[in-house]
């Protein structure tokens, strides 16, 4: 029991460690993503999704298909984190060149807010170009495709004002809409390595 308990522990310290905007004795369901952030392994394929993106064309995974892309979760109105992923992504957007058969997808946690214009007016703010998309749409498809398609932490606002949990990782997809890898998108970012690992999915047949 006691080597049980200190694994329990563990893991606990990890689930801190992944999201942001967690309040101490707030019980949040997650699932672990695989620790080792920088492999290709093909870990699991997501579940199919329909969600509209700023320009009020809807988006879903057929959408993707063939395309190489890094998924983060973001809100427009976000006190903490979401300024410093999005920043990061616009790091990748540059470091990445316009390559034609990439994407990044920065999906809403807090669409009865982030309607298509507030998040084009966020995009624009970043310099987002067409191949960045900003999704929205129906909060329970949101939440449920954090949860069980990228099996991330996600939980709404409180009513006593406490902020939108949602995780920090931005996670990379392969072609065929299988999840590759897990990197940290809140700490020192140095683009080179996610982009490396892009240009190993865009080779694979």
């Amino acid at each position: 029991m006691r080597g049980r308990t200190i694994t329990i522990c563990v893991v606990g310290l990890a689930v801190v460690l992944a999201f942001s905007g967690c309040k101490k004795g707030e019980p949040i369901e997650f699932l672990s993503p695989p620790q080792n952030a920088q492999g290709l392994q093909k870990y699991w394929t997501l579940p199919e999704f329909s969600l509209t993106e700023r320009s009020g064309q809807a988006v879903g995974l057929p959408d993707l298909a063939g395309k190489v892309w890094v998924a983060d979760f973001i809100y427009t109105t976000c006190p903490g984190p979401c300024p410093v992923l999005t920043s990061h992504l616009s790091e990748l957007q540059k470091a990445i060149g316009g390559e034609p058969e990439v994407r990044l997808v920065s999906i809403s946690t807090d669409p009865d807010h982030d309607n298509p214009e507030v998040l084009k007016a966020y995009a624009e703010r970043y310099k987002a170009g067409p191949h960045w998309l900003f999704l929205t749409g129906k909060k329970d498809v949101i939440y449920a495709l954090a949860r069980d398609g990228f099996k991330l932490p996600i939980a709404p606002a409180t009513a006593g004002g406490e902020p939108i949990i949602h995780s920090t990782r931005l996670v990379l997809v392969d072609k065929k809409g299988v999840v590759r890898g897990f990197y940290d998108g809140a700490a020192d970012f140095a683009p080179q390595g996610l982009v490396n690992d892009i240009h190993r999915l865009l080779e694979e047949k």
